[in-house]
């Protein structure tokens, strides 16, 4: 048995294009084909700038209309745009 050691780092992708291509299909991550990473929509507080990861997600025919992420810091919900948000 051979035992490879896999370094992984945590890449943070700021695509407006791509954020916006996911949320129309219906979707809040993605792989990518090269690296096998999936990445997944997140948000920074605009509180206290913390950490926001993915709380709940509203559709109407499978096109994401909004997106709201839970602060890691202040555990306060908020709902970004798409603009405001980016892919880990």
């Amino acid at each position: 048995m051979i035992n490879k050691k896999t370094e992984l780092t945590l890449q943070i992708k700021k695509d407006l294009a791509l954020t916006n291509k996911l949320l129309s299909q219906g979707m809040v991550s993605t792989r990518d084909p090269e690296t096998g990473f999936r990445y997944i929509l997140c948000a920074t507080c605009p509180k206290d700038g913390g950490d926001g990861t993915l709380s709940r997600i509203d559709r109407k025919d499978n096109v994401v209309e909004r997106v709201l992420f839970c602060c890691t810091t202040c555990g306060k919900e908020f709902a970004a745009k798409p603009e405001d948000i980016f892919l880990t």
